[in-house]
């Protein structure tokens, strides 16, 4: 499990629980500025659904991660928003309050006003039969990947891989494995259809 951190004037503030939360989300959404990714009225944003943040935060019960998380909003340090293609999706956007304005026409094509609630049921799941679904979720795994080579088998595998564990529980055991990553040649990262295909997602710290 990586370690994690917090920000004691955070801590003092919100509280050390939302704290911990606080540095996970301010690590992504500096991940994504300074990959130019997921840009938002004018803000750079991060997602994670309920489940990922249990997975990420097994010492935390799903209770304490919403109030960390409303602690977070109420004390002004981060805004949610939904910005999800599919409109059965679940996984909430998390941006950091303070960080600078950009100008609108930074991304003229993005939603108007301010972010909006994620008030979506969670009935429908992700299944084979939902292709449009499957499609935009492979494509969140696709853009996180190191080595794009053989997209069209790694998405094959994702679809098979699909039937066999839900994507809120495959994603975050997919960013840490790419995160192991970093740093590697390109020629020693394996495809990602291997990946998928070796259900690697079992092996515990790969």
């Amino acid at each position: 499990m990586a370690l994690h951190s917090f920000d004691p004037a955070i801590a003092e503030k919100a509280g050390v629980n939302a704290a911990v939360i606080y540095q996970n989300i301010a690590f992504w959404v500096e991940k994504n500025r300074a990959n130019n990714k997921h840009l938002h009225e004018g803000r750079y944003w991060t997602y994670n659904s309920m489940r990922a943040f249990e997975e990420l935060f097994p010492y935390f019960t799903k209770k304490q991660i919403r109030t960390a998380i409303d602690k977070l909003i109420d004390c002004g340090l981060i805004v949610a928003g939904n910005f999800n293609k599919a409109g059965y999706d679940r996984t909430k956007w998390y941006s950091l309050q303070g960080q600078i304005q950009l100008p609108s026409r930074a991304n003229a094509s993005d939603q108007k006003g301010e972010p909006i609630p994620d008030s979506k049921p969670d009935s429908k799941p992700i299944s084979s039969s939902n292709d449009d679904g499957l499609d935009y979720y492979f494509d969140q795994l696709w853009e996180e990947y190191p080595r794009k080579v053989g997209k069209a088998q790694a998405k094959k595998a994702f679809k098979t891989a699909s039937k066999k564990i839900n994507f809120y529980d495959l994603l975050p055991k997919y960013m840490a494995y790419v995160l192991t990553l970093k740093g590697k040649e390109e020629q020693f990262i394996p495809h990602l259809a291997t990946w998928l295909n070796g259900e690697r997602w079992n092996d515990e710290g790969k």
